[in-house]
């Protein structure tokens, strides 16, 4: 059982601590003053390690920035040349003419043939009184 015992040695507080097997005299306001320069030195090293911590932080982000801008970069020059290549290809294939006879024979391999007579329907129509619109 742990008995705490608060006394005065002149101008002096002191706390006598008794667990049982040992009695332990501490000097109270030296203990206050440890448990403030304490909590001071871990404040002072927790706001150091955010600074250093937010310091990594900004320069990493920074070289992402870097390297995305240099991306950026060559990929608007790739995109340039591949425009270039696109306009090339486009005149290419307005002025290609185009072959007839390959295109005929390109439907008689995948199977296409002319119409037979009996597959050819005519209509025959009057004079019609409805309106035609051109």
């Amino acid at each position: 059982m742990k008995n705490t015992m608060d006394y005065m040695a002149g101008s002096t507080a002191i706390q006598i601590i008794t667990t049982g097997k040992k009695i332990k005299v501490v000097n109270v306001e030296k203990k206050k003053r440890k448990r403030r320069m304490i909590r001071s030195a871990l404040i002072g090293l927790t706001t150091a390690a955010i600074t250093v911590g937010s310091c990594f932080y900004v320069v990493t982000m920074q070289n992402t920035e870097t390297m995305l801008d240099r991306q950026v970069y060559s990929l608007r020059g790739e995109i340039d040349e591949l425009q270039k290549e696109n306009s090339r290809l486009q005149k290419e294939y307005e002025n290609k003419e185009l072959d007839y006879e390959e295109i005929m024979e390109k439907a008689q391999e995948l199977g296409m043939r002319f119409p037979t007579k009996a597959q050819v329907l005519t209509y025959h129509f009057g004079k019609s009184t409805a309106v035609r619109v051109h």
